[in-house]
């Protein structure tokens, strides 16, 4: 018997595989080709496949075709929509599916709808592509919804598949691009609003009027002087000579217009070590009399009972019209004693020399407490208007400009009281922003606080100390931090109001803008402001827009005009303080006013 042996065809003599590889992206006006390999072991096999699209559950031929020597073979689609396929062999062996999503030719995409404030403008962008690839030139147009139809608006050119304009609706309103026959986008819908506040650009820190701190240091650091600073910012002034050193002045710290508490703590303790004396003084009648004392810490509860200021230390309670607390390493009890400082809950300061008053203001419940210090020293010490570092910069010429600082809040100070003393506060000057920024012991004592200690001791002696004067006669030093972009100081009748005052005049000022650490958020600031509070000051409906109209010499805004949405129109000229006040704003040099939603 012979036996005769047959070999089996190549596909099953060894693994069979077959794979399906091509894009995965088609587009409508294209075919797609795709490489279906027939593999028999590592060698390419010739033989009969097919393609097969899956429709829905089910897959169904497409086509066939016969591989190559080396196992391959191209075929070419072109669906309509996104399809699935798969390669099969003679043999019923199958690849894995590959998805081919497909695109239309043409496509045109759209930027995103966005709010806008009713009376500005936007910009719509579109992107057009053929293929995948971008459009080298082309014209489309942009269409809005008007009713039930779209109607075009405008044409704009695309250039390297990329095309834009600026639209500025009235009412909110649907867009898309479109080009007839070929191409549209999606909608997009710009929202338009009436501004619930504005947005107000500047520069600059405080009203602007006389010295700016800022540029003072700059100064200093390029070599000048505190007299040579103090003449450049008050034109015409002269570094005089005051012959009162010793005179007291009050300072309120704590009380009615300050705070809204009704009791506070004044709190005794060593400046470093020791245990400091303390008393209590009654000095409510022209007999003072001692109503405590003691040594070491201490702590009082201060509120006020039938109008009157009233002291709780431990148990005990001590009332007067007019109550002293007052402790050792001071001028006013135990000078060579321990030295202490109190603090007031609620004050923004600590206090190492003078005393405290407390006394009640016209019925108010909250007690009232004044630092009674020594005008040319103390209470210089404790003034926090300028960084007492700036007078270790520069080699030490930075001291200049603390100098200067020094004596332009002494003849603030001066001129304050000269006016009268406040029944308001039973005191000459606030430690804010009413008058001075006074923290006391926390400026003497903080960091480089003998710096500042330095720069005041400069401008005081025992017989006198040096005041800015006028043909003679003390004058009113205003001071602010720095100058605004246009780098001119403003003139008192312009920012205040005022009568014109000679050396309150503006001033050029290049030296703000190049000093050494100015805040960047005093070069170029932003801020909000409500629509309700620029309807108030036009005395508008509601206000759409706001430009600026006039400025003074300075550069600082004067006048401004408001749109109301139905289009009325009005203008207000103020003084420039008066605008930055009203509007909540770091100065009056500011350049824009936007709205927004």
């Amino acid at each position: 018997m012979v036996t005769t042996f047959v070999a089996p065809p190549p596909a099953e003599a060894a693994t069979t595989h077959v794979t399906l590889s091509g894009p995965s992206t088609g587009f409508t006006d294209k075919s797609t080709t795709f490489t279906i390999m027939w593999k028999a072991g590592t060698a390419g096999h010739r033989g009969k496949v097919a393609l097969d699209r899956k429709s829905g559950s089910r897959w169904k031929r497409v086509m066939g075709a016969t591989t190559s020597a080396k196992g391959t073979v191209k075929v070419s689609v072109r669906p309509s929509s996104t399809t699935t396929y798969r390669a099969r062999t003679s043999t019923g062996k199958t690849s894995a599916s590959v998805k081919l999503s497909v695109h239309a030719a043409y496509w045109l995409g759209g930027s995103a709808g966005t709010t806008i404030v009713k009376g500005t403008s936007t910009r719509l962008s579109a992107t057009y592509h053929h293929d995948g690839k971008a459009m080298p030139t082309a014209t489309i147009a942009l269409e809005r919804y008007s009713g039930s139809a779209w109607v075009r608006v405008t044409t704009l050119k695309i250039t390297k598949g990329k095309g834009s304009v600026t639209v500025t609706p009235t009412v909110t309103t649907k867009y898309r691009f479109h080009k007839p026959g070929v191409a549209t986008s999606a909608s997009h819908t710009i929202t338009v609003k009436p501004p619930s506040s504005f947005m107000i650009s500047g520069s600059g820190y405080g009203h602007g009027v006389g010295m700016s701190q800022y540029g003072a240091y700059a100064m200093a650091l390029d070599g000048y002087s505190a007299a040579k600073i103090l003449k450049t910012y008050y034109p015409g002034a002269t570094v005089g000579a005051s012959t009162n050193p010793s005179r007291r002045i009050g300072v309120q710290v704590y009380g009615p217009g300050s705070d809204s508490k009704t009791t506070t703590t004044i709190t005794i303790a060593p400046t470093t070590t020791g245990k400091p004396k303390w008393r209590l003084i009654n000095a409510s009648t022209s007999t003072v009399k001692t109503l405590k004392s003691g040594s070491g810490p201490v702590s009082m509860k201060v509120a006020i009972a039938s109008h009157k200021p009233k002291i709780t230390i431990g148990a005990a309670s001590y009332t007067g019209t007019k109550l002293e607390v007052q402790w050792s390493g001071t001028t006013l009890y135990s000078a060579s004693g321990v030295a202490a400082y109190a603090t007031v809950r609620g004050a923004q300061g600590t206090y190492h020399n003078g005393e405290l008053v407390i006394t009640g203001i016209d019925g108010k419940s909250q007690p009232n407490v004044v630092n009674n210090v020594l005008l040319n020293t103390e209470y210089l010490y404790g003034i926090d208007e300028m960084p007492s570092s700036w007078g270790a910069s520069g080699s030490g010429k930075g001291l200049q400009a603390l100098e200067a600082q020094a004596i332009v809040a002494r003849g603030y100070a001066v001129q304050t009281i000269l006016r009268s003393t406040s029944t308001a506060c039973n005191c000459n000057l606030y430690d804010d922003t009413r008058s001075q920024n006074y923290t006391g012991w926390s400026k003497q004592g903080g960091s480089y606080g003998s710096t500042w200690k330095k720069a005041v001791d400069a401008t005081t002696t025992k017989t006198s100390d040096k005041i800015l004067t006028y043909k003679g006669n003390f004058i009113e030093t205003t001071y602010f931090a720095a100058t605004g972009a246009s780098g001119r100081t403003g003139s008192n009748q312009d920012v205040f109001g005022s009568t014109k005052i000679a050396y309150l005049q503006g001033v050029a000022d290049p030296y703000t803008a190049k000093a050494a650490g100015l805040p960047a958020a005093d070069k170029a600031w932003t801020d909000t402001v409500s629509e309700a509070t620029l309807s108030k000051i036009f005395d508008l409906p509601t206000v759409r827009s706001v430009t600026i109209t006039a400025k003074y010499g300075s550069g600082q805004v004067k006048t401004l005009k408001a749109t109301s949405a139905t289009g009325t129109t009005k203008s207000v000229t103020r003084v420039a303080d008066s605008w930055r006040s009203s509007l909540g704003l770091m100065s009056d040099w500011f350049t824009k006013i936007t709205p927004h939603v």
